[in-house]
């Protein structure tokens, strides 16, 4: 999946979170779940459009991972401020590609990181929890276009969830301190 879907599930995580007590208990949740739901949402992405390698001359690629980037700077500029912790371990292990594809630029080789390391790290717990390996069987859509349409669809679910549960809470909170519904 890409980085947006990834920061979104980051921050409902968090959000989901926020009552738990103590905060250390609340924190350590947030960070093991956050990750968890990386490798999960990375386990799905064989169901969108995922070319392995970059396509730097086809004007969809191009034009999708714009887009991908614009979402992703937005949702770290508007929910930084309350969602780090949530943000940060929801795209961490994607430090993977950072360091790999930053090696490759530069010509400078990390002795221990020659392959991504973090992800094959989450994949084989999760793979000893809950076994994904069914999703082998299934048809891989990597390469199709059409594959952005189910990504689509659970980024624009996740953040109509984000911004209903924010529209909840200053509901709630306006009832509590004895405003009326107007909104």
């Amino acid at each position: 999946m890409q980085a947006p879907t990834h920061l979104a599930t980051g921050i409902l995580i968090q959000k989901g979170l926020s009552k738990a007590r103590p905060p250390s208990l609340r924190y350590l949740l947030i960070v093991i779940l956050a990750l968890l739901s990386h490798g999960i949402l990375d386990r799905l992405a064989r169901f969108t459009y995922h070319p392995p390698t970059p396509l730097i001359y086809d004007w969809f690629w191009v034009s999708y991972h714009s887009i991908v980037a614009l979402l992703t700077i937005y949702i770290f500029l508007r929910f930084w401020r309350g969602y780090k912790l949530g943000l940060i371990f929801s795209v961490l292990p994607d430090l993977d590609w950072i360091v790999l594809h930053s090696s490759d630029l530069v010509s400078v080789q990390v002795p221990f990181w020659r392959e991504p390391i973090l992800h094959k790290f989450l994949f084989g717990f999760l793979d000893l929890v809950c076994p994904f390996t069914f999703l082998d069987t299934l048809p891989n859509w990597n390469l199709k276009r059409e594959g952005i349409i189910l990504e689509l669809v659970l980024l624009a679910v996740l953040v109509t969830s984000i911004y209903a549960t924010e529209r909840g809470r200053k509901l709630a909170l306006g009832r509590a301190k004895g405003e009326t519904d107007e909104i």
